[in-house]
């Protein structure tokens, strides 16, 4: 019995992947909400570190997408894209934990500096 007519992988690959986005996008939102009503500074650090993250993470696959080139002369399945997903991913997460790009201190004083005008706009 063959079942090489049933493509799941790639089916479920996707639905990981747009599950992945979608929890992504919930967590920043929720961790940062969650920094800033408990007025926790470690919290709302790690926050903006995790949205530098994602936008080196979205901007380097994009990188890797448009430089590859054609057909491969032995197609890459589907874990293996997944695998460079993650592994780009990790790639990242190390890049940000060794002073990324800046960009998650520029956001974090940017907030801290806007949230501390509002309360003082408050008294």
């Amino acid at each position: 019995m063959s079942i090489s007519g049933i493509n799941l992988n790639a089916t479920l690959t996707s639905q990981l992947e747009l599950q992945k986005t979608q929890n992504e996008n919930t967590d920043f939102e929720a961790v940062l909400q969650d920094a800033i009503a408990s007025k926790d500074d470690e919290a709302l650090k790690d926050a903006c570190k995790q949205i530098e993250q994602y936008m080196l993470s979205s901007l380097f696959k994009q990188m890797k997408s448009s430089t590859e080139m054609g057909e491969r002369l032995i197609p890459k399945g589907d874990y293996e894209e997944m695998f460079e997903s993650y592994l780009v991913d990790e790639q990242c997460k190390i890049m940000c934990d060794a002073g990324g790009i800046g960009l998650a201190d520029s956001m974090y004083k940017q907030m801290t500096g806007a949230y501390n005008t509002q309360q003082n706009y408050k008294k």
